[in-house]
This record gives structure tokens, sequence and C-alpha cells, in this order.
């Protein structure tokens, strides 16, 4: 396993304290309570907090050299801190210094400071001033055999402050110790959430241990993650449209206790690229929402009222959809299912395809395409359902009259489970999607899709690893305007 060791770049953008000499900066106690979690990470993690780590120091001067230098306890922050708001995302944790590790641990996490900013502004004695700092970590997961799981570099989300009246006595050393202590709380925060939505640990985890996502290297070396085949994109690239919008929809965690849609960050996050880098929309036309970003007040606004402040005549709209579908047994209809959708209350926590399909419908586009990795009968794999109902026979197809400048792509029938494709770390119905636009019998050299051609490759591909590998039917569908 790497050493830990020091590579920290010092940047100070803020004015500075009118004072010299070397300041040591107190630790300083904040409010370190962990992100909801929605649900936990089965494994056993070790973290570790070498006495090197421990005592890790920050010391750096100001902008301006001569007014003085300041030493921060960065290790001691972060040991502080990391064991109550990473843990809740375990199934357990524990603190170590380094080997023998428990035996009952499955990963070990590695901290260890990246980058440091502090600074001061509006400066000046009988004042109000701002202390403000700002921390990135590096977070390196390995399996016990000293293989690399995962690893991300965290920033702090915001830049803390703090205001202090004057420099008299400690008040500024204290405000200071604060803004330190608050970034690496935001930090280890913002890091619980990335790690238990990270496809790479679900992976390993779902081959309990032996994680086709890490390559076989010698133990104690860092070794780079090995991606599927679809998040490497394409050569070809076509060229910015300013005149194409995409909403695209990735919730793998929702805020009810409900199963996870395995994968569907990643697929969101995929997608996004393969628009925005393969098929020429410019990024500020790409609204990408997350897990707690999907909310169904955020699907009301950008369906309902970002598409039709952009969208005008000639344009074309793209709608990418992972997650969970649910139906309504009453009156079956289908819903989906956003962060904070609720199966025993849809119709007031869901947003139906009706609504979604009525927006776009009055959109003056070109064309408009719907891509929905989901299923809704209720019956498993990417669909829920309220308890005590069964599942349903959906007719997706008629459910709905398509205006005819709209095509809906489903990644299975009424009453089939839309599966994950885990050994490519995405939905089995998104994987062949991806690759099929990047066949170049699909895509064509501006960057838009022959759907027919892209469904003829997604079907019969869909249809045979769901038979073969999971003893699964699931048919892909096809409907609505088929324009080439």
């Amino acid at each position: 396993m790497k050493r830990w060791g020091v590579l920290i770049i010092f940047l100070l953008p803020f004015l500075t304290v009118g004072c010299a000499g070397h300041y040591i900066i107190p630790m300083v106690d904040v409010t370190a309570t962990p992100p909801d979690i929605i649900q936990k990470i089965p494994l056993n993690v070790a973290i570790l907090i070498t006495d090197q780590m421990e005592n890790y120091t920050f010391t750096g001067q100001t902008a301006n050299s001569l007014e003085g230098t300041f030493t921060f306890p960065l290790g001691q922050m972060i040991k502080k801190n990391v064991f109550n708001i990473l843990s809740p995302a375990f199934n357990k944790a524990v603190l170590v210094k380094g080997k023998p590790y428990p035996q009952d641990i499955d990963v070990i996490i590695v901290p260890k400071v990246e980058k440091f900013q502090h600074g001061y502004v509006g400066v000046g004695v009988g004042f109000k001033a701002k202390a403000v700092a700002k921390i990135s970590i590096k977070l390196a997961v390995y399996d016990m055999k000293g293989m690399l799981v995962w690893e991300g570099i965290i920033s702090s989300p915001k830049v803390p402050e703090k205001t202090y009246s004057g420099i008299s006595g400690n008040e500024w050393l204290e405000a200071t110790g604060s803004v330190a202590a608050e970034s690496v709380v935001a930090v280890l925060q913002e890091a619980a959430k990335v790690i238990t939505s990270s496809r790479e640990i679900h992976a390993f985890v779902s081959t309990k241990g032996v994680s086709e996502t890490i390559a076989s290297k010698p133990s104690g070396k860092e070794l780079s993650i090995v991606k599927s085949d679809v998040d490497e994109l394409p050569a070809i690239k076509a060229k910015p449209n300013k005149n194409s919008y995409a909403i695209v929809i990735g919730i793998e965690n929702y805020r009810q206790k409900l199963p996870p849609a395995d994968f569907a960050t990643a697929d969101a996050k995929t997608m996004t690229e393969y628009l925005t880098k393969v098929m020429g929309y410019p990024e500020e036309n790409v609204i990408t929402l997350l897990n707690e970003h999907a909310s169904n007040v955020d699907l009301v606004k950008y369906f309902e009222k970002w598409l039709p402040n952009n969208v005008e005549n000639g344009n074309t709209v793209f709608v990418y959809y992972s997650g969970h579908g649910a139906p309504n047994p009453k009156t079956s209809d289908a819903y989906l299912v956003p962060y904070d959708g609720d199966p025993s209350f849809i119709d007031e926590t869901g947003y139906s395809l009706k609504r979604m399909y009525a927006a776009l419908g009055k959109l003056p586009a070109k064309e408009v395409i719907v891509a929905l990795d989901s299923c809704f009968s209720g019956a498993g794999g990417r669909s829920v359902l309220a308890k005590g109902a069964r599942p349903l026979v959906m007719n997706l197809q008629n459910a709905v009259a398509l205006p005819s400048n709209m095509t809906v792509l489903a990644a299975s029938s009424g009453d089939q489970m839309s599966s994950t494709y885990d050994e490519k770390g995405h939905g089995l119905f998104t994987y062949f999607m991806l690759k099929g636009i990047k066949n170049e019998d699909v895509t064509r050299q501006d960057g838009s899709i022959k759907m027919d051609d892209l469904f003829g490759y997604i079907k019969p591909q869909v249809e045979r690893i769901a038979r073969k590998q999971y003893n699964n039917e699931q048919t892909p569908q096809l409907f609505g305007g088929k324009k080439n």
C-alpha cells in the first residue's frame, strides 16, 4: 500500500492578517454529523490513521510572507471527525494505526491531505473581518491484498467563513481554526456520499471481494481502475449543436427505504459524457439530476419550466432516466419514482409518464427522444410497489397517445423487470444503448441517432444477456414517432 506523503499546493487568494509572527491554530470543535445515508455499504472497513497522519500539520505563510506563518493541526482534525462521519455508511468501521488489522475487515480507507488554502477577507483593526479556508482530501479504498478498489479527491463543496472583530486576543485564531475544521468536516461529509454511490465499491461488494473492476497487479501497489468498455468514449465527436437540449436523471439511492437502483448514478454520468463529449450537446444545454437533486420538485421544474423556457422551433430534446419506476395499482398509470418518491403515495410523490409526455408534447421541438432504463410493473428489478399491492402488467405503448415527433425507448415490456449488468457497472439496457451509440452504423457524424438502427442493436443484445446470465426475459420496447 502506498505510504501517505505530503502533497500540498498552497494558494492564498485572500487579504492577509496585519500582524507578524508564527501562530499555532487551535483545535476547534464543530458539528460533524454524517450525511443522510439511504443504505449502508455491507462492508467492514478500517480507517487508517497512522501516527504520521495524526500528527501531520500544515504550516504556511499568508499572501504577504512578512506577515507571519500559521500551523494547522489538519491530521488531528481529520482523525477527530472521520470516524463519526464515515462509519454510518458501512456495516462496521474502526480506526487503526496500521497492521495487524482486525480479521473481519474487508477494506481499508486511507485519507490524505491533497491541498489546503486559508486566508482573510476585510482585515483591519477595529473592523469586521472573515477567516476562510478550503481543503481537498484524497481518499483511497484498498482490499486486504493491497489492491486499489476506489480513490477520489474530494474538495470542500463550499468555502466556510467565520466573522470576527479586529485581531485582539485569540478571537481571530479561533475563527481560523473554526473554518479549517468546518472545511474538513464538509469534505468528509461529501466523501461519505461519493463513496456510497461509487460503482467500483458496489461492484466489489457484489463480487464478494473479488472485484472485476480491479486489474490483477502485485500486492502493495496502487492500481488503476479498469473501466467498462462503454466508459471509454468513442473517438468520433460531433460538432457542437446549440439547438440540442437534454435532461439526464440517475437515482440510485432514495430518501425512503427503497432498494437501490444499482448503477443508476453511473448510468446517468456516463450518458451525460456521451451527450456533451460525443454527440454535440453543449454542456449548458444538458441538465443532470442525480439522487437527492432529482426530487419531485426538481422534475417538475426542469420538465415544465426549464425546457419550455429554452426549447425553440426546430430544436432536439433528449430525456434519459435511470432509476425506479412504479405503477399506480388503481389506475395502472406508470410513474417515475423521484428521490423523495413513496410507492405507497405514488400519485402525490411520483412523476407520471403521462405528465412527462404531456410536458414534452407541448414543446416546439423538431424531435423528442425519451430513453427509460426502468420498469413499471412493480415486479422487481428497477421497479418498486406499494406494500400489499401486486405487480401489474403495464401497457406502456398504449398508455398515452404520443405526438408524432416523440420516440420512446424503454428497457423492457410492461410485465418485465429491467436488469443491471453487474460486470459492466451499468444497467443492462443502458450498457447496450451506449455500446450502440459507439457504433458508427447507428450514430451519424452530426451526433444524431438513427433510432430504428439503435433499437435494432439494443434489443437482441439485451434479450440474449438477460436470458443467458440472469434466466430472465427482458425485451426492450420502441414506440411513438420513428424518425430517421
